[in-house]
């Protein structure tokens, strides 16, 4: 075999040595890009399994400082004891000590009763409002005297309030509260009233009354 032969063949051999490596090297580019690939899916896969723990872990904490805060709520509500009264209620239906307990209103509170009585009795100016409730144990509840139902209700005045309650508990300053207040569910409505210890004083009264008039009559008689 010439020279010439020699060379084709060498030729030949480089050249399929040449295709094979081409093919070996496309194959395992192709592997490590599936390996890559595979490896960045996993990640992410890791990825999202940390930020769904991380937020179990958040919405767990959250939950569990919810049930230690304070619950302040306000309300203007008709009174169980005393027919045709609007009471504004403040209470503490947590299971912790509220503190530096702030109270918002929008618009400004107004009253019938604070018309009747210039100048007398401002419910916004009241220290409540100007310097907050330094602290609420759990359970306690404060009722202030807002407005006799018939005349509110048939009054120009706002029936309809925005409050908000501000306060901190065992772990700092707590999630503002927001509360809706519409006083026009309570229009051409009934409520009763729950006879209790104020309303057996004043039938005690009345039938003290009574047994003067009787007696004086009595005297009167004789």
């Amino acid at each position: 075999m010439d020279f010439d032969a020699w060379a084709l063949v060498v030729a030949i051999g480089s050249l399929i040595v040449a295709i094979w490596a081409i093919r070996y090297s496309r194959e395992q580019a192709k592997s490590a890009i599936e390996q890559a690939i595979s490896a960045v899916r996993s990640a992410d896969a890791a990825h999202l399994q940390a930020d769904s723990a991380l937020r179990q872990l958040e919405l767990s904490e959250k939950v569990r400082r919810e049930q230690q805060e304070p619950y302040v709520v306000v309300n203007i509500r008709p009174s169980e004891h005393v027919t045709n009264v609007f009471l504004l209620v403040i209470e503490n239906l947590g299971p912790t000590v509220a503190r530096n307990v702030r109270i918002g209103c929008s618009p400004p509170i107004e009253r019938v009763a604070e018309q009747e009585l210039p100048g007398k009795f401002i419910l916004r100016n009241s220290f409540i409002f100007n310097q907050g409730i330094p602290i609420m144990p759990p359970g306690w509840k404060i009722e202030l005297f807002f407005d006799m139902s018939h005349k509110r209700l048939n009054s120009d005045l706002p029936l309809q309030y925005t409050f908000t309650a501000d306060t901190e508990g065992p772990f700092g300053p707590v999630e503002q509260l927001t509360y809706e207040v519409d006083l026009r569910m309570f229009t051409e409505v009934e409520t009763l009233t729950v006879k209790g210890v104020h309303q057996g004083v004043k039938e005690m009264e009345k039938l003290r009354k009574a047994a003067e008039n009787i007696s004086s009559a009595l005297r009167r008689s004789l």
